[in-house]
């Protein structure tokens, strides 16, 4: 029994902390209605197109909230530089929303689907 506990211990301990660090990209994804940020910010893409400046007010409001929500989970799988980025990114569209600059908000949003493909990969 101890020969057993001596194997299995450190080599379930190891697997637990593989399983912990590769599992961003699942972690990532929507858990619920309020965690939905890549699709909120596809509406919000096409909300400023469109110059509907009051519903993408609100987008970028709930995709705070919930990149919020998904740091807290994936905060132990990916970089940290990547989670700084993204919050960079949200707030220079919440900016750009501010003063209704369309084209650096587009801009903005592109860049975070370049990061989001990036992100636990």
């Amino acid at each position: 029994m101890k020969k057993f506990l001596l194997y299995f211990i450190p080599i379930f301990t190891l697997v637990f902390f593989i399983v912990i660090m590769n599992s961003g990209y699942f972690l990532k994804g929507p858990f619920g209605k309020d965690d939905r940020l890549y699709e909120t910010i596809i509406q919000l893409e096409h909300n400023v197109t469109e110059k509907n400046w009051g519903m993408a007010k609100e987008n970028i409001m709930y995709s705070e909230n919930a990149w919020k929500k998904i740091v807290k989970r994936i905060q132990y799988s990916v970089e940290k530089e990547y989670i700084i980025e993204i919050n960079g990114i949200l707030s220079r569209i919440k900016g750009g929303i501010e003063i209704n600059d369309d084209k650096a908000i587009i801009e903005e949003v592109y860049y975070f689907y370049e990061m989001w493909d990036k992100l636990a990969k």
